[in-house]
C-alpha cells in the first residue's frame, strides 16, 4: 500500500487526500464539470512536437491532470512539478535517447470526477499524447487501459493494479497487509508492549484498511492491543479515548489519521501527561512540525517506501539520488522541494525515462510499457526502495520496505536500522513479536 497514500506498494500513505476527498465525492459527483482549467507547467515548446514514432527524435509530450483546485489540492497539486523537475533536469543533458521530455498543460479537474472523465477524453482522444501523469483521488482506470497508454501516477484511489500500461509511483498494488512488520518492529525498538490504533471509520478506506489490519494482525500475533477506535470522526474530540489508553495501560498509540486529528490527539496526549510513543501514517510535513513542534517531540512518521528527505543531509554521500531529487527540485521547482507528490511525480518521470532509455530507437508506447515492464530494480534514481516492475502491476514487492522519522526539536530524524540504511525490510512472514528486518535487495539506496 503507499500515503502512501497506505497506498501502492507503499508500506503506509498519505492518507490526507483520501480522507477529505471521501468526504467531498458525493457532492462533487452530483455537481456540473464546470470549465476545465490548466496550469501551464511547460517549459519547452511543444510546436510540432509529436508522440516520438520509430527512430524519430521528436519530444515525447506527456499530458497531465491533477486536482489543482477543491478542498483536496494541496494533497495533489506536487506531482506534476516533480515530473517537470525530472524533464527539465534530463532535457539540460540532451534528453533521454535525443528525445526532449515535454509536458503538456497541466488540466485541473477541480476534485471533480466528472471532469476528470472529460479530461481524461480530451488527453487520449483529442490530443493523443505519448503518456500521461495522474494526480488525483478520482482516477478511472477503465479508458487507461483500453487505449494502451502509458501512464503514471499517485495512487489514492487503490485501483491502478492489474493493467500493464498503469505504473503508480512505488508499485501498482496497494497490501495493507504488510504494515504490521515494521510496527512490531518500531514496537520492539521502543520497548511497547500495549498498543492503541485509531483510524477513521469504513466508509474512509485507507484509513480504517491500514488501521484495521495493523491491530488484527498484532493481535493474532499475540501482541496487546489495549484500545481500538476504528470510527474516529474527522475532527472529533480525542479526549475521550486519551483517557481510556490511560486506564488500559497503553504505551503506543498508532494513527491512521489525517495531520490536523493527529495534532488534536497529541494535544489531549500532552494534557493528560500520557507517556507514550506514537506513530503517525500522515503528518511527514515541515510546515506542520514548524507550527507545531511542541507537541510533535519523540513522534514517529511513517515515510512509506521513499528515502526521508533528511537522509542526504544525515548521511552525506550515502543517499544521492535523494540529494540529486533535492538539487533539481531547489533550481526548478523550489516551492514543493520536500512534497510528497512532488517526489512521487519524480519517480514518475524517472520511470518513464527509463523505458524510452531501454526502448531504444523504437520508442514507441506500446515498446516503452513492454521494456518498463522489464525493469526489476528501478529505484527512482534512488529515492525509493526497490520495485519490480515484471510483477509490481499485481503483486508486492518482497522484501517490502519502510522508512521512519522522528522529530526531534524542529526537525525530521531517519530513523536507522543498521549504520546508515534508512530502510526496514521484512519478508512475507514475520514473527511480529520479535520482527528482525532483513536483508534489503540488491541496488536499495543505502546499501
Amino acid at each position: 500500500m503507499r500515503d502512501q497514500t497506505g497506498t501502492t506498494s507503499r508500506l503506509a500513505g498519505t492518507f490526507t487526500a483520501v480522507l477529505l476527498a471521501t468526504t467531498l465525492l458525493a457532492s462533487c459527483s452530483s455537481s456540473s464539470p464546470g470549465t476545465a482549467k490548466s496550469t501551464s507547467t511547460t517549459t519547452a515548446s511543444t510546436s510540432g512536437s509529436s508522440g516520438g514514432g520509430a527512430g524519430s527524435k521528436s519530444d515525447i509530450v506527456v499530458g497531465t491532470i491533477s486536482s489543482l483546485t477543491g478542498a483536496i489540492a494541496a494533497d495533489f497539486n506536487g506531482f506534476v512539478p516533480g515530473m517537470q523537475a525530472y524533464f527539465d533536469m534530463a532535457n539540460a543533458k540532451g534528453g533521454i535517447n535525443g528525445h526532449k521530455l515535454v509536458l503538456a498543460d497541466n488540466l485541473d479537474d477541480g476534485s471533480n470526477p466528472s471532469q476528470f472523465t472529460q479530461l481524461t477524453h480530451t488527453l487520449l482522444q483529442q490530443d493523443h499524447v505519448f503518456a500521461v501523469g495522474i494526480s488525483t483521488f478520482f482516477f478511472n482506470p477503465s479508458l487507461y487501459s483500453q487505449s494502451g497508454t502509458p501512464t503514471f501516477g499517485y495512487n489514492v484511489s487503490g485501483n491502478w493494479n492489474g493493467p500493464s500500461n498503469l505504473f503508480a509511483a512505488g508499485g501498482s498494488v496497494q497490501n495493507y497487509e504488510v504494515g504490521a512488520s515494521p510496527l512490531a518492529w518500531l514496537l520492539k525498538q521502543t520497548h511497547s508492549s500495549s498498543v492503541a490504533v485509531i483510524s477513521y471509520g469504513s466508509a474512509i478506506t485507507a484509513s480504517y484498511n491500514a488501521c484495521n489490519a495493523d491491530a488484527n494482525n498484532l493481535s493474532k500475533a499475540g501482541i496487546k492491543v489495549s484500545y481500538t477506535d476504528l470510527s474516529a470522526s474527522l475532527g472529533g474530540n480525542y479526549t475521550p479515548a486519551v483517557q481510556k489508553m490511560q486506564q488500559a495501560g497503553t504505551d503506543f498509540v498508532l494513527t491512521c489519521m489525517q495531520s490536523s486529528d493527529n495534532i488534536t490527539l497529541a494535544r489531549a496526549i500532552q494534557q493528560y501527561g500520557l507517556k507514550v510513543h506514537q506513530l503517525w501514517l500522515n503528518g511527514y510535513d515541515q510546515s506542520l512540525l514548524d507550527q507545531y513542534s511542541s507537541l510533535m517531540q519523540g513522534v514517529y512518521l511513517n515515510v512509506n517506501g521513499n528515502v526521508p528527505f533528511q537522509a542526504a543531509k544525515t548521511f552525506p554521500g550515502v543517499y544521492p539520488g535523494m540529494q540529486a531529487y533535492l538539487s533539481a527540485m531547489q533550481k526548478y521547482q523550489p516551492q514543493f522541494v520536500y512534497s510528497d507528490p512532488a517526489l512521487q511525480g519524480w519517480q514518475s518521470a524517472a520511470l518513464l525515462a527509463a523505458g524510452i532509455q531501454k526502448a531504444g530507437n523504437d520508442v514507441t508506447p506500446q515498446n516503452v510499457i513492454a521494456q518498463t515492464n522489464q525493469i526489476t530494480g528501478f529505484t527512482g534514481e534512488g529515492t525509493t526502495a526497490v520495485v519490480n516492475w515484471t510483477s509490481a502491476h499485481a503483486t508486492q514487492t518482497f522484501p517490502a520496505c519502510t522508512a521512519d522519522v522522528m522529530v526531534k526539536g524542529t526537525q525530521f530524524i531517519p530513523v536507522v536500522t543498521t549504520g546508515h540504511q534508512v530502510f526496514a525490510c521484512f519478508g512475507p512472514t514475520v514473527n511480529l513479536k520479535n520482527p528482525v528486518p532483513v536483508t534489503p535487495l540488491a541496488g536499495t539506496p543505502g546499501t
